[in-house]
């Protein structure tokens, strides 16, 4: 049946001759890739871990507010100076040991209740990348975080709409379907090319050291429940936040010391992800390369093996 549309014929397809290497090559070649990939596959499993126990912390400190409830609970016991916080004395005296009333409930005493900008700025700086075709960009976009939160590196060429310039300590907060939230903490190599994608808002901390807790504040489920609030357009994937309207939402701020405490403590297990996912990027690209030249015999198997030490 002719439809006018290009296609393969299966029949030659299936007839075509395909040149492979012996079998125990073809085994060798699978032990390579394979190692490639389970080291991927762990660097995966590890920052997992890291979210996870920066998750954790942060919940427990400026969401639950469990060092203040434990400090409360000895507090009321008679003749006690509080219960023991499980932290160092010197981050413990950075609580305090009892709560307020606030528009948003039961909050630790002396902490703010006022709006995201009290911590970071909102940055909208737009770019054209086409106008430099031959440079070569950092593009944080939708589909480079949903593939593994590396950024795509492309020519101006072949970028085809504007964009915003991403600040070195910049948070990026997906605007688009907040359903699914987006958080990408951005590992910018050159500020004068890094660019990402108007679907994302940048916000950019006061301080620097306020950047790990502001990365996790706006993965917090009650900030994320905050976006899907503020969001416009009809139901379905192409709802969007309004990116000022999120940048004056009513959250809780401790002091800057807590603030800055938080960041030497979770900083570190950031700066680790971050380097899992530079490097499952370039192993990746490795097994990527390699593939073809080991099929093709363009690469020898020993010489592979030896290489990569595997």
């Amino acid at each position: 049946m002719q439809t006018g549309v290009p296609h393969t014929n299966l029949g030659i397809l299936r007839d075509t001759p395909v040149r492979l290497p012996p079998l125990p090559e073809q085994r060798a070649i699978a032990h390579i890739l394979g190692t490639l990939d389970d080291k991927i596959e762990l660097n995966q499993r590890m920052n997992a871990t890291l979210e996870e126990m920066a998750r954790a912390v942060f919940k427990s400190w400026f969401v639950d507010f469990d060092p203040v409830r434990a400090k409360l609970a000895l507090s009321e016991v008679e003749g006690a100076e509080g219960r023991d916080t499980g932290l160092p004395r010197e981050i413990a005296d950075l609580f305090p040991d009892g709560f307020e009333d606030s528009e948003l409930g039961d909050v630790p005493e002396g902490w703010e209740v006022t709006g995201l900008h009290a911590v970071a700025v909102l940055k909208k700086e737009s770019v054209k990348p086409m106008q430099a075709p031959a440079k070569l960009w950092e593009h944080y976009s939708i589909p480079a975080f949903d593939a593994g939160r590396a950024p795509a590196v492309e020519t101006g060429a072949n970028i085809k709409s504007s964009k915003y310039r991403v600040p070195t300590a910049s948070i990026l907060v997906s605007k688009l379907n907040p359903r699914f939230p987006r958080v990408w903490l951005p590992d910018v190599q050159d500020e004068e090319a890094a660019v990402c994608s108007t679907e994302f808002m940048s916000f950019v901390p006061l301080h620097y050291a306020w950047r790990p807790f502001l990365y996790e504040l706006m993965k917090s489920d009650v900030v994320q429940r905050g976006i899907q609030e503020r969001v416009t357009g009809s139901t379905g994937s192409r709802q969007r936040a309004r990116p000022e309207d999120v940048a004056v939402m009513r959250i809780v701020v401790p002091s800057p010391e807590l603030i800055e405490t938080f960041g030497r403590i979770v900083g570190p297990l950031h700066e680790k992800t971050l380097n899992c996912i530079c490097e499952s990027r370039t192993l990746a690209a490795l097994r990527d390369a390699l593939l073809p030249k080991l099929i093709s015999g363009e690469l020898r198997v020993g010489d592979a093996a030896r290489y990569l030490a595997v």
